[in-house]
């Protein structure tokens, strides 16, 4: 019979037990990394609901709003398609994305292509606002591993725009394939498609809204 020496056994009632993440709490998954829910933490330990950490921010909801108004008004919608909300796009079986708002070429996202799956084709543009991710390792800066992970494979999937909307520093980043990328502060002109453009500061200076 083995008998183990105390020291084992206090190293093994120290060592913690590794706690499995729940897939409702992942978000995106990028090249095989998962990107989980800002705050699934306190989720696990019960002191928020999904519900919490999903739901969009007053700001975050208007600006959308925003968005599809200035689409309504301005998008050749019978050539377009703007969506938005947490988009699912399928990009390949190691990633899948959520994206806040998207426009689709209609000639590329058809009615054949509209299930109850995630999104398979390319968006045309897409608009991210803030970042709502975090990984494991909380500690870790998410500008690499997150938002240029995400904007190359948007782009090496076709995508000819993510706009990148950051209403803590009032910033926008602008990235294109095969440019340089821009900078913006959010009451800017952003040119989103031919003849039409965004100010998200401006709309949200006729709304009194401070930023």
């Amino acid at each position: 019979m083995t008998v183990k020496s105390p020291q084992t056994l206090d190293t093994a009632q120290k060592k913690p037990r590794k706690r499995t993440i729940p897939e409702y709490l992942v978000r995106e998954t990028i090249d095989g990394v998962a990107f989980y829910y800002k705050g699934y933490k306190e989720v696990l330990n019960k002191k928020k609901t999904l519900e919490d950490i999903m739901a969009d921010s007053g700001l975050q909801s208007i600006i959308k709003a925003y968005l599809m108004i200035l689409f309504a008004q301005k998008l050749d919608l019978d050539k377009y398609q703007p969506v938005c909300g947490e988009v699912g796009s399928h990009i390949d079986h190691r990633s899948n994305l959520a994206l806040d708002v998207a426009i689709y070429d209609n000639s590329i996202l058809t009615p054949d292509k509209i299930t109850v799956k995630y999104i398979d084709v390319n968006p045309k543009i897409v608009i991210e606002i803030d970042v709502r991710v975090t990984l494991e390792d909380t500690s870790i800066d998410l500008f690499d591993p997150y938002i240029i992970a995400k904007a190359k494979k948007l782009m090496a999937f076709g995508t000819e725009r993510i706009i990148w909307v950051f209403t803590r520093s009032n910033t926008i980043i602008v990235a294109k394939p095969g440019n340089s990328w821009e900078v913006f502060q959010l009451d800017n002109d952003v040119l989103l498609l031919e003849g039409i453009s965004m100010n998200i500061g401006q709309y949200l200076q006729s709304k009194k809204i401070e930023f």
